[in-house]
């Protein structure tokens, strides 16, 4: 059976946070120095899964929409970042993020 692309990874989420690597703390420099991150920055995590590069976003300081359109990852992005106030969970594709035009920078 053919699953579409957005539910790929539906029956792995577990597998997913136990061995997805992290990206390195120094990637918020690169992002400081390379595209002007400020902790005001309004971010859109495109495909934010388990909230591996939101988590970074969100210790630097930063508002985070993170965007999902599996369920089950966005599901375990909540729960991995509920302890977040700056984080708001949306189910949306990359094409369609269901965010207001202009409300990241």
């Amino acid at each position: 059976m053919n699953k579409r692309p957005t539910e790929r990874l539906s029956s792995r989420v577990e597998n997913y946070i136990k061995y997805r690597p992290f990206y390195p703390e120094s990637i918020i420099n690169l992002l400081k120095s390379e595209c002007n991150l400020t902790k005001d920055s309004i971010i859109a995590d495109v495909g934010s899964g388990t909230g591996i590069l939101s988590r970074l976003l969100l210790q630097n300081g930063n508002r985070v929409f993170g965007i999902q359109p599996n369920i089950e990852m966005g599901n375990a992005g909540d729960r991995l970042l509920n302890h977040f106030p700056q984080f708001t969970s949306v189910a949306g594709t990359a094409e369609a993020t269901t965010i207001d035009d202009h409300s990241v920078q």
